[in-house]
């Protein structure tokens, strides 16, 4: 009897450290795929663990995973797809996802009876013309008013000279550099230098950086309204670029910035609205 509960309690050991030994997440090598368009800046989401990646130029990316999690591929001109990962996956050198292209239907084309042929003959009889009745006009008597917009061309006046003495006074007025004007000179070239700066500090960390730095986790999803897998992929489609994103990081720019998140989140939305009935639509 002792030697059965040995036996048993070795048993539920070893379940227990089996279950423990769960396989740690290593580095997805990948690349995604289409017939015809770019698959640039494709979203890739590991909805196991919440880590996400985006393709870039050639399709190419690298995601932590392992067997049996989930990838979710989105982009905005193709049908989303969802994968769940094999251990043979890993095997092979380059991981390949093909995406289909989403197709947009066009409104319905009504034919009427005025619609062209293509016959330039044909469709210029059906084209109604309007000749105005000229012939009782005596244009000898009409009288036109003098054009008081067009600016009068001189001479003098282009080249600077004063009319009575032949001087350029503006060329003058010119040699004498103000200290007002080098003061204002100085501090413009100091302005761009300052700006060139912030630029260059701005570009050194990602807009997902930027973006985390200053607003939790909480407010993407309460405030803009977005789900907590599709953070990665709205920050994707929300970047403005490190120009705008200069601008706006500024502190008397901080409204503008909070306006722009909750537009870009209200399109990203509506975008992934149309995405989802699209694809109900073709699994239909």
């Amino acid at each position: 009897m002792p030697m059965r509960n040995n036996y048993f309690i070795l048993l539920l050991f070893f379940i227990q450290f089996s279950f423990s030994q769960e396989k740690e997440r290593e580095v997805l090598v990948g690349k995604v795929v289409s017939d015809s368009l770019e698959v640039e800046n494709i979203t890739v989401l590991n909805l196991s663990s919440n880590i996400g990646s985006v393709s870039d130029f050639d399709g190419k990316f690298s995601i932590k995973a392992r067997a049996s999690d989930t990838l979710v591929f989105q982009g905005l001109s193709f049908v989303s797809k969802k994968y769940i990962l094999l251990e043979s996956d890993f095997l092979i050198n380059e991981f390949k996802v093909k995406l289909q292209v989403k197709l947009n239907e066009l409104n319905e084309i009504v034919v009427t009876p005025n619609s062209l042929t293509g016959n330039l003959a044909e469709d210029s009889k059906k084209i109604k013309v309007y000749v105005p009745n000229l012939a009782g006009i005596d244009f000898s008597k009409l009288s036109f008013p003098d054009d008081q917009y067009s600016k009068v061309a001189n001479p003098l006046e282009k080249s600077g000279s004063s009319p009575l003495t032949g001087i350029n006074f503006n060329k003058i007025l010119d040699l004498f550099d103000t200290a007002e004007k080098r003061e204002k000179r100085k501090k413009i070239r100091a302005e761009n230098i300052a700006n060139e700066k912030w630029l260059r500090e701005v570009q050194s960390e990602s807009f997902y950086d930027h973006l985390m730095k200053r607003y939790s986790h909480n407010f993407i999803v309460e405030n803009l309204k977005i789900k907590n897998e599709d953070i990665v992929s709205f920050i994707a489609f929300a970047d403005p670029g490190s120009y705008q994103l200069a601008e706006f990081l500024k502190s008397e720019n901080e409204l503008k910035f909070v306006e722009y998140l909750v537009a870009k989140s209200s399109e990203f939305n509506r975008n992934k609205l149309e995405e989802n009935n699209t694809n109900l639509k073709y699994e239909d």
